[in-house]
């Protein structure tokens, strides 16, 4: 059964495992397709140069919310996406969302910075990649107010399923990631059980949120294993009823044909 690492940062494990070690691992774990997403300029390009090295990984381009900064500067760093936009074979927008666990950036600038991506997304036709860590329902409100439809994905979904059917209706997909594992991630599985197994996609995030089997570590590709794992279980499926979908749902919103 083939594996789709639909979220994951290649370029910040490199020095420690290079890029080609992680592919490596990764394929003998049975991931054969990737997605590298960009969180700045730079590293949207470093996905870039990647997924031309190597071709089972796709590329996303996008600013993450907590780079976004303030107003003051914004506008040159997505300038700077738009630049990337116009040249290189992207598959994604994003990542992009709301994060007011680190707070880093200021909310104004974050719903800024979404809107842009949004409508970026709508002009490329490409599926978006959501960000958002405790401001889910500032992010609803604000998708449910823009009043379009949302191609794309909520990565590493980490609310319960009192959120699910909002967003669903919106169009989106949901990704899972190893903190679906965890002990304390009931409300987390809870929404797994609930996604329709159309829309469900798995992630690593890596090098983060290992899942619990090598919790600790630094996260690789190869590691989406456990995670698989936990969606199934959560689901009360096997992995072999479910794999492929997921696979397929992948491929299919990232329009990564073989």
């Amino acid at each position: 059964m083939a594996i789709f690492d639909s979220h994951c940062h290649l370029y910040w494990n490199e020095e420690q495992v290079s890029v080609a070690e992680q592919l490596q691992l990764a394929s003998e774990a049975g991931v054969t397709k990737l997605l590298c997403v960009g969180t700045d300029a730079n590293s949207s390009k470093r996905c870039l140069e990647i997924s031309e090295q190597h071709p089972q990984v796709i590329a996303s381009v996008g600013l993450h919310p907590n780079d976004v900064g303030d107003l003051s500067a914004l506008g040159t760093k997505l300038d700077e996406i738009t630049t990337l936009t116009q040249k290189g074979n992207w598959h994604a927008i994003g990542e992009t969302g709301l994060d007011f666990f680190h707070n880093r950036s200021e909310a104004v600038s974050q719903e800024a910075a979404l809107l842009f991506h949004l409508d970026l997304s709508d002009q490329m036709n490409l599926p978006i990649i959501i960000h958002c860590r405790e401001a889910v329902e500032q992010l609803v409100t604000i998708l449910e107010k823009r009043g379009q439809a949302v191609n794309g994905v909520m990565h590493c979904f980490s609310e319960g399923p009192e959120y699910v059917t909002r967003l669903l209706d919106l169009g989106l997909h949901f990704s899972f990631a190893g903190n679906i594992s965890y002990p304390k991630s009931q409300a987390i599985r809870d929404s797994a059980a609930c996604v329709p197994v159309e829309r469900l996609l798995v992630e690593t995030d890596a090098p983060f949120l290992a899942p619990q089997p090598v919790r600790g570590k630094k996260n690789l590709s190869a590691y989406i294993v456990h995670t698989l794992d936990a969606v199934a279980a959560a689901r009360e499926q096997s992995v072999s009823d479910i794999g492929d979908q997921i696979f397929n749902n992948t491929t299919k919103l990232f329009n990564f044909a073989d």
